[in-house]
């Protein structure tokens, strides 16, 4: 079992058997809030990635922000649409994205370019390029 799957079966036994939730700090519960298995199934199968980041900044918990996020997110070139996804509880968003049509480092410095208005950066935390491989994003 990869090491993604055993977080996602961990986290699902530890919320059957407590009322207690996740903390929401940690890198896998910020990844799990935004995690679409159905997403990365399709973008891997395609050969695309999907990038986990954190969000820091100034950012209001409503329907507008999330919109405005995803419309940035989606806006990028090479990322897929449809694809972002957005947890503001957890300050997290992941898109997928095509690595033929943009890097990683191009994805994320021109997305950080239209969050600066906004006063939001982006701090990486993960990608999947692979089924079942889920590495850290290294720091630029």
């Amino acid at each position: 079992m990869t090491l993604l799957r055993r977080c996602f079966v961990l986290a699902a036994l530890l919320a059957a058997a407590s009322p207690a939730g996740a903390c929401g700090y940690c890198v896998e519960d910020k990844i799990a809030s935004a995690y679409d298995h159905a997403l990365v199934a399709q973008a891997v199968a395609m050969g695309h990635h999907v990038a986990f980041y954190h969000l820091d900044g100034p950012l209001a918990q409503n329907d507008a922000t999330k919109r405005a996020l995803l419309s940035a997110a989606e806006s990028v070139p090479g990322v897929d649409k449809g694809s972002v996804r957005v947890a503001l509880d957890t300050l997290t968003i992941a898109f997928a994205f095509d690595p033929k049509r943009t890097s990683l480092v191009a994805a994320q410095s021109t997305l950080d370019k239209k969050l600066a208005a906004r006063k939001v950066s982006l701090f990486p935390m993960r990608v999947i390029e692979r089924a079942g491989e889920l590495k850290e994003i290294p720091q630029r």
